[in-house]
């Protein structure tokens, strides 16, 4: 049976040299062999922090909250990818889950106890095992409305070898493709 994957890249710069938005690139490859319908969101490119700074909300930005929104719906699993910031999700990956969550409130009240299934993968710039179990609650709560394991971390993503990169990208296919 073919799924509809969200595969949405967390990371508030959503230019493709991203360790993020190639981890995503991986997990959608990895979906699509398996035969999933895959769709991507990069929240970097919805620009929530004008819609912050901003008295009067900007259209543009509006229209992709909507949009973005229409895909999380849509969607059977989401699978998301974010550095770890300040012990949690970047801002706009949570004001984009806010939003969608206020929305969802608004347009569909009787399913306000549903939650999606999803897999979060979180880049971090220290070694990862000084994260796995400390942040994860903080992870899973941030982002409202997602049902969601124990968070994958990848840690000293900044000093890793091209060797360790291309091993986390080669399993991050195999996630997509296992919709682990």
């Amino acid at each position: 049976m073919s799924r509809n994957i969200l595969v949405v890249n967390g990371h508030p710069d959503p230019r493709p040299e991203r360790f993020c938005a190639a981890l995503c690139d991986a997990y959608e490859a990895g979906a699509r062999r398996r035969g999933c319908a895959t769709r991507r969101l990069d929240v970097g490119a919805l620009h929530l922090s004008k819609l912050a700074e901003a008295k009067n909300a900007d259209t543009g930005v509006l229209t992709r909250l909507e949009q973005a929104f229409r895909l999380m719906r849509a969607a059977d699993r989401l699978a998301i990818f974010y550095p770890l910031w300040s012990d949690g999700p970047p801002d706009e990956l949570r004001q984009l889950f806010d939003y969608v969550s206020r929305l969802r409130a608004q347009l569909e009240p009787a399913a306000l106890g549903g939650t999606k299934a999803a897999r979060i993968v979180v880049t971090t710039t220290m070694p990862a095992f000084l994260y796995r179990g400390r942040a994860e609650p903080v992870t899973r709560h941030a982002l409202c409305g997602v049902a969601a394991g124990e968070p994958l971390f990848i840690g000293s993503v900044d000093t890793i070898s091209c060797t360790q990169r291309a091993r986390w990208l080669e399993e991050m296919r195999q996630y997509g493709e296992t919709m682990h």
